[in-house]
């Protein structure tokens, strides 16, 4: 919808200025207006560039007639910059600081005339490549309702999905073909293409992830086939990318792998040819030395190559073994979970290059139990493993302190909410004596998750790249058939760190717990461990221990 600024128009049919308050004359230029309208063949009335029907002119008037929609035209004539950017679609500056431009009243007025000349501009901005035009359209306030900031959002992620295929799709073809044209794509992996998304709001922070994988993926497969300029040429441009963690931590390793190689590709190459050497005595000896030394190379491949085919036995695993002390020691669950634990804190580089080269899978849906039924199938077919065990005494008396009603709920009762406030994903693992499930959460998403009237421990393990197909490498030594399946391709931040040091172990008293509604709230988020490092964190959210014992972790 165009937006028609009435006093201009006036105005213009008038031949000179009239105020829109004068009815009177607004009333005489209407007159004036409806009969030059019957007396036109077409029956329509052209001013300017735009062309009016009888119920086009009836309807502009009859707006006229509104004390309050004619104070918002006001408003929007008084700014220069917001009245031309309307008319016009070209903006040259600033708004008005205007109070009025946050009120629903006037974001409703002036949205369906606002959005679709605003989305227009930012789409061109992208098909350009303007970033200073993009920081310049969101450095205004976006005068648009919930519902029309929306539909710009959806047309603007799509616009956005369409430069992501068409660079995915060289990528994948310079993987399957080297030889395959790429040039086309070129324009996708530029420093001017970082620039334009990084002027993007925050909204679009998961898509520039995306992108910045995508463009380290692109980037490798130029390498692998001889275009190393041009390879770290797009790994300097993602560098400058507004991106996650991860991402930056991608690109700083792929970065310095390229530069390390092309350094020594230089050098090689300039020995190889003689830089250096002046006479024709010590460039026979240097290319002796290069047959010599490409022998001695060529056997150690040989060795590499033949020892890789027995890698696979000798390679070190992780060990996660249970304390002497540990009241967990001797339990049904206890062999499963240090197998688990070993596991998840290995392989991490190898499902990593998974997550650079393999298309996005879909994610677990929030509360998704991923680990649960094989870990307990596995616990089943351990035998009598545990059947002795006995619960640790926890008979002390308590002292229960006041409470208020923030955290009741008799739907999630005796369970702890675990809010997900990072950009990875999060799996939840409680562990009892005799039982074990997990709860898959969502990146700034929650979910409750039960605790049983006995000890139990509780892990936090996060991640990207949810890959519910890679198996462990290993099986559990104590039950060959059990393979852990399921893992993130990629830790996030501390993870793995924070998967052994931020375990829970709690002991929930039945007497207090059969009476409460009450549940425990906890958030896993990120701090500042310094200037240039985030760290995981787990805080819970109430001060209220009534009814828990928090015991020590051996």
């Amino acid at each position: 919808m165009k937006y028609l600024n009435p006093f201009a128009f006036l105005e213009k049919m008038n031949g000179g200025p009239v105020s829109a308050e004068n009815a009177a004359a607004v009333s005489l230029l209407r007159k004036k207006m409806m009969a030059e309208l019957e007396l036109s063949e077409e029956k329509v009335l052209r001013v300017g560039a735009q062309w009016f029907s009888k119920n086009d002119l009836l309807l502009f008037f009859d707006e006229l007639q509104s004390p309050g929609k004619l104070h918002l035209h006001q408003q929007i004539n008084e700014d220069n910059v917001l009245s031309a950017f309307l008319e016009t679609g070209k903006l040259t500056g600033l708004f008005n600081n205007n109070p009025l431009y946050s009120t629903p009243v006037f974001l409703t007025f002036i949205a369906p005339f606002y959005e679709p000349v605003f989305t227009t501009a930012v789409l061109n901005s992208l098909k350009q490549q303007q970033a200073a035009a993009l920081q310049q359209l969101y450095a205004n306030p976006l005068l648009m309702d919930g519902e029309h900031l929306n539909r710009s959002y959806d047309k603007i992620f799509r616009a956005l999905q369409e430069s992501y295929k068409i660079l995915e799709a060289a990528e994948k073809g310079r993987r399957a073909d080297p030889g395959s044209r790429w040039r086309e794509a070129a324009p996708y992996v530029s420093l001017q293409q970082v620039q334009t998304l990084n002027a993007l709001p925050d909204i679009f922070q998961e898509f520039r992830n995306d992108y910045g994988i995508l463009m380290i993926n692109f980037a490798l497969a130029l390498d692998g086939t001889r275009e190393n300029k041009k390879a770290l040429e797009i790994l300097h441009a993602v560098n400058t990318l507004k991106c996650g963690a991860y991402v930056r931590e991608e690109t700083h390793r792929y970065l310095q792998q390229l530069e390390e190689k092309a350094a020594s590709r230089k050098s090689l190459l300039g020995r190889f040819f003689g830089n250096g050497y002046k006479t024709r005595q010590q460039r026979r000896k240097l290319v002796r030395d290069v047959l010599l030394k490409g022998g001695i190379a060529l056997g150690i491949i040989v060795a590499i190559f033949i020892g890789a085919r027995f890698e696979q036995e000798y390679t070190p695993r992780i060990k996660v073994r249970e304390s002497e002390h540990s009241i967990f020691m001797g339990a049904r669950t206890s062999l499963t979970m240090q197998y688990l634990l070993s596991q998840l804190l290995m392989d991490t580089e190898k499902r990593a290059k998974k997550l650079l080269k393999s298309p996005k899978l879909p994610s677990p849906a929030t509360g998704a139990d991923v680990y649960g039924a094989d870990f307990m199938k596995a616990v089943r077919m351990q035998g009598d493993y545990g059947a002795g065990f006995l619960r640790p005494p926890f008979g002390r008396s308590r002292e229960w302190g006041p409470e208020d009603s923030s955290w009741h709920d008799a739907a999630h009762r005796q369970s702890m909410q675990v809010v997900n406030r990072q950009d990875g994903a999060l799996i939840t693992m409680v562990q009892t004596p005799d039982s074990f499930y997990s709860c898959y959460i969502a990146p700034f998403d929650s979910a409750f998750v039960p605790l049983p009237l006995s000890i139990s421990r509780v892990y936090f393990y996060a991640g990207v790249g949810w890959d519910p197909d890679w198996k462990a490498e290993y099986a559990m030594e104590y039950v060959p058939s059990y393979r852990a399946k399921g893992f993130f391709l990629m830790p996030v931040y501390d993870a793995l760190s924070f998967l052994k040091t931020s375990c829970l172990q709690l002991n929930l008293d039945s007497s207090y717990w059969q009476h409460s509604n009450r549940y425990i709230p906890v958030e896993v988020f990120l701090s500042q461990k310094n200037q240039l490092q985030q760290e995981l964190q787990l805080r819970q959210l109430t001060n209220n221990f009534n009814g828990v014992d928090l015991i020590p972790v051996e």
